[in-house]
């Protein structure tokens, strides 16, 4: 499998997080050693999960809608240690779900996260047809 949305999500995560090279080799080049990676844990597991899923949905927005003005976007992750943690992309002036992610992150290695990336990419690039419809009839 090419690894060419989780390159670009390697370099979206350097200019606008500012990671350095050895957080982003072991976020996306390893497999996780726990629900995140033990050596990048912070205070709190669950806003660590949700902070990394907020940065996938992010980039996957960055990548399909730019800087659209129209919308009205939230991002709400869900970080779970024990089950499946979430991320779901919403449109709020019309009231729309964009995109939806679920996984177990202890599963999280370079093929899922970025299979998690072609698949919230997809799901975007197939609202923004409905998306824009809504948008025009209200």
């Amino acid at each position: 499998m090419s690894k060419s949305w989780l390159r670009k999500f390697a370099k979206w995560l350097r200019k606008e997080r500012d990671y350095g090279r050895e957080t982003i080799r072991t976020l996306l080049y390893r497999n996780w050693d726990g629900a995140y990676p033990a050596s990048l844990l912070g205070d709190d597991l669950i806003i660590d999960i949700e902070n990394f899923l907020y940065d996938l949905a992010e980039f996957a927005l960055d990548t399909v809608f730019g800087e659209d003005s129209r919308l009205w976007l939230s991002i709400v992750p869900r970080g779970n240690y024990d089950d499946l943690s979430g991320v779901y992309i919403l449109e709020m002036r019309t009231r729309s779900v964009l995109a939806y992610l679920e996984e177990k992150t202890w599963n999280f290695g370079p093929d899922l996260i970025e299979e998690c990336l072609r698949q919230l990419i997809e799901q975007l690039e197939k609202s923004r047809d409905m998306l824009a419809v809504r948008l025009v009839v209200e």
